[in-house]
């Protein structure tokens, strides 16, 4: 089992942005060197990336610009990875660094998302740039995608709304879905090609974890 986007059955979708000054302050070095490992050392993560938009293929330009995957081992992992208290402090500590680049963030950026796998192409592994699709219903039938995942549940980010562990914190996506999207895909072939869905852009890479190193 490689530590791919692809083997994970399941996957926390983080939709973020960062104060204008971050990048100059050494923002995404900073993920290279403390998050990214960080992150990939967490049990139960297989694959954690940090991926930042550098062109709108298609729809409206969102309030976040940065987006991390945090893939699960497993799906039985969620409730353990996103309660474990190392990476709460972890969390506050990125507040402090980073916030959410506003006062008063916007509500997709106070939830994170929980998706299920639904198709994987074997083989798939996305290069330092690629194009991330996503759109609103089911996935549409025959979309030419080499990796889609299903928007099931919203998260609430309990370490940036006072901490605990709240009634609430997973709710359906058909309950009320900040993000807008029911899928988001990514395309089997060059970020050139062909686009679907309400939204699309074009991401690069900050940082992923060596396919062949170990798990936690």
């Amino acid at each position: 089992m490689t530590r791919t986007l692809a083997e994970c059955p399941a996957m926390i979708f983080i939709a973020h942005t960062v104060p204008r000054d971050a990048e100059a302050r050494g923002c995404s070095p900073w993920l290279v060197a403390v998050d990214n490992p960080f992150l990939n050392a967490i049990p139960g993560t297989r694959h954690y990336a940090n991926w930042r938009v550098a062109q709108m293929l298609r729809g409206a330009m969102p309030v976040w610009d940065y987006l991390d995957f945090q893939g699960l081992a497993s799906r039985d992992d969620l409730e353990r990875v996103w309660f474990n208290p190392d990476l709460d402090a972890f969390r506050a500590e990125w507040l402090r660094l980073w916030g959410y680049g506003a006062r008063n963030p916007a509500p997709v950026l106070r939830h994170s998302y929980l998706t299920r796998r639904v198709f994987a192409r074997p083989g798939l592994a996305p290069g330092p740039e690629m194009t991330l699709q996503g759109g609103t219903g089911p996935v549409p039938a025959g979309l030419a995608a080499g990796l889609v995942f299903q928007v099931e549940g919203v998260l609430k980010k309990h370490f940036g709304q006072g901490g605990g562990r709240p009634d609430d914190w997973l709710t359906p996506a058909g309950a009320g879905n900040p993000l807008g999207l029911g899928w988001l895909a990514v395309p089997h072939g060059p970020a050139s090609e062909a686009v679907a869905g309400d939204l699309a852009m074009q991401v690069v890479l900050i940082a992923e974890p060596d396919p062949a190193s170990a798990e936690p």
